[in-house]
């Protein structure tokens, strides 16, 4: 009878991040403010919620609220175009060296045009990717100036990686129509190998043709 004569406690719904969202926020959302605390507590001893799952996993997080909330959680993903060490070495397997590789593969690039692309750093494999790929995205794909730059410029890439490719592709873009600048006419006509064909066909674009 006294339970039912208490106040009831108003609870909110709302998009919230859970390795973010304050103490406070956290009692709106439904839960006690030792609940509240414990979740502050994992987080500053360095826990992560990297998935929905492993917010509904926690152990004060009952069913119920998990259900009601299940649509609001949050967590943002990876952006490998922006993301910074610590962001990289937090994702699932990849520790500080891994870390280093994929910023220093994105230099490399110029840009990630595809997550896919992590596959291409030495011993990044499918196991890695898979454990990682729903956490990650490429929010802006980067487009590679292939038909723009010059040869010292496009020596660097590593889709290309040396100077004699570089001035072949420079002298196909002077001896033919921008209509035939394809990747798979550098392929037919020899200056790329087929891997290399299929790698730049995920970060390069047919050039933009301005007719009179």
């Amino acid at each position: 009878a006294v339970i039912k004569n208490l106040p009831r406690k108003n609870v909110e719904s709302f998009r919230f991040d859970p390795n973010t969202v304050s103490v406070e926020e956290l009692c709106r959302l439904g839960f006690t403010l030792k609940q509240a605390e414990s979740i502050d507590k994992y987080r500053s001893s360095g826990g992560r919620f990297r998935r929905k799952e492993d917010f509904r996993k926690s152990y004060v997080v009952s069913d119920s609220i998990y259900q009601r909330l299940e649509q609001y959680v949050d967590i943002p993903l990876v952006d490998l175009n922006t993301a910074d060490s610590t962001a990289l070495d937090d994702l699932p397997g990849i520790g500080g060296w891994y870390a280093s590789k994929i910023i220093e593969y994105r230099n490399s690039l110029g840009g990630y045009s595809s997550k896919e692309q992590l596959m291409e750093i030495y011993r990044f494999d499918q196991q890695k990717y898979d454990a990682l790929a729903d956490l990650v995205t490429v929010s802006e794909p980067y487009v590679y100036p292939l038909w723009t730059l010059p040869a010292d410029s496009l020596r660097k890439h590593p889709y290309i990686r040396n100077y004699e490719t570089a001035k072949a592709i420079v002298m196909f873009r002077d001896h033919t129509p921008p209509d035939s600048w394809t990747i798979e006419n550098l392929r037919t006509a020899g200056i790329i190998s087929p891997e290399s064909a299929r790698r730049m066909a995920v970060c390069v674009q047919p050039p933009k043709i301005i007719r009179n």
